[in-house]
């Protein structure tokens, strides 16, 4: 019987990926007392994941870090989304309006991770989060989609420098057919060139193609 607290096996493997997302090509000591288990409990979870493919060896150094199965599985994932499809022209359409890096996230638990982006072609961008979870809470879109939980319609939350530093977020909601916030639209940029900018243009742009996606999911 499993005790009370205890993590099953899965749990723990699903750890350790989160762990070699965040800090690639660890050890099995840093993982140990990152995951606070003891090396042979490490040292099988990461032999049944490196079969699978999830995890690789650093043949040289003895570390290990993440596979190319994931890949497979992320590309998986994103291509189930059925409104990712139909979103890709509007996002793109976006970043060509407004010149900077637009993003679709969606929520995951308290969680907001990001799936797909069209990056700006200025020579100044913020680091990509494609494929990176933020607590919900301290980003706009994860705080637009919470708001589009208890609020009907669309409305624009602003991140400035709050999830990460020198960066702003703005962001609205995607709705499916049952009026539901399935996902964020996002526009990321530096902070300077916000502050310099079209603000009230940006905001206006952003809410008119979360409601065009909208409009063709509903369709």
């Amino acid at each position: 019987m499993k005790r009370k607290g205890a993590k099953t096996s899965v749990e723990k493997a699903l750890d350790l990926i989160e762990a070699l997302k965040e800090r690639d090509n660890l050890g099995v000591t840093e993982l140990s007392g990152i995951l606070g288990l003891n090396k042979n409990n490490v040292f099988r979870i990461l032999a049944t994941l490196e079969v699978k493919g999830v995890i690789e060896q650093d043949k040289e150094t003895g570390h290990y870090r993440l596979g190319m199965k994931l890949l497979s599985l992320e590309y998986a994932y994103v291509k189930s989304l059925h409104f990712l499809k139909k979103a890709k022209p509007f996002i793109r359409n976006l970043r060509n309006a407004t010149k900077e890096s637009v993003y679709l996230s969606v929520l995951h638990e308290n969680s907001v991770v990001y799936i797909y982006s069209e990056e700006t072609k200025r020579p100044v961008l913020v680091n990509s989060r494609i494929g990176k979870r933020f607590p919900a809470s301290v980003t706009a879109s994860g705080k637009a989609l919470l708001k589009g939980k208890k609020e009907k319609g669309f409305f624009v939350e602003e991140d400035v420098e709050n999830a990460e530093p020198e960066v702003v977020e703005v962001a609205t909601v995607i709705r499916d057919e049952s009026d539901n916030p399935v996902a964020s639209l996002s526009i990321l940029m530096p902070v300077e060139r916000y502050k310099k900018g079209d603000t009230e243009f940006l905001k206006k742009s952003l809410v008119k193609a979360g409601k065009s996606v909208t409009e063709i999911l509903k369709s």
